[in-house]
């Protein structure tokens, strides 16, 4: 039963260590990569991508010291941190940037993560965390034409 227990937790610490990344490393000494995310589209892949990259690789590193026995419950500790980076890809880059081509419903919870992590793209500061964004009550105005979270890429007319 504290393997389960080991994930879950697992899985709910990585919202604070989301927050503190995304505010203290993304938007500090990080800020060459982060950028790219708060800019217009400008291809496929953008430099703020590489921050999945070495997260997984965390993850992975997690898993492979699982399986060398050296402490076999952090296998539910790497379980747990790769079902948020999961969750993750689908809230942020699939529904609120919507990067991929899916078709997703859209529900009450989403949207309000999808306005939350606007407000971010509007002024670059709060709210940091993705899946529980603390802000406070009110709107967010976007004061420009292009919708900051629009992560699609524009193709040139061929004509």
């Amino acid at each position: 039963m504290i393997g389960p227990l080991l994930a879950v937790a697992s899985f709910a610490a990585m919202e604070g260590v989301s927050y503190a990344t995304h505010r203290w490393v993304m938007h500090g000494r990080a800020i060459a990569w982060h950028r790219s995310h708060h800019a217009p589209a400008r291809g496929r892949f953008e430099r703020n991508d590489l921050f999945p990259v070495c997260f997984s690789a965390l993850g992975i590193a997690l898993f492979v010291l699982a399986a060398t026995g050296a402490a076999a419950a952090l296998w539910w500790v790497a379980g747990g941190v790769t079902a948020y980076g999961a969750l993750y890809l689908f809230v942020h880059d699939v529904y609120i940037h919507r990067r991929l081509p899916v078709s997703v419903p859209r529900l009450g919870y989403l949207e309000w993560l999808r306005e939350s992590h606007r407000r971010h793209h509007v002024g670059s500061g709060e709210p940091y965390g993705m899946l529980l964004p603390l802000v406070r009550r009110g709107r967010a105005s976007v004061t420009s034409a292009r919708d900051p979270l629009d992560r699609t890429v524009r193709r040139a007319s061929t004509r």
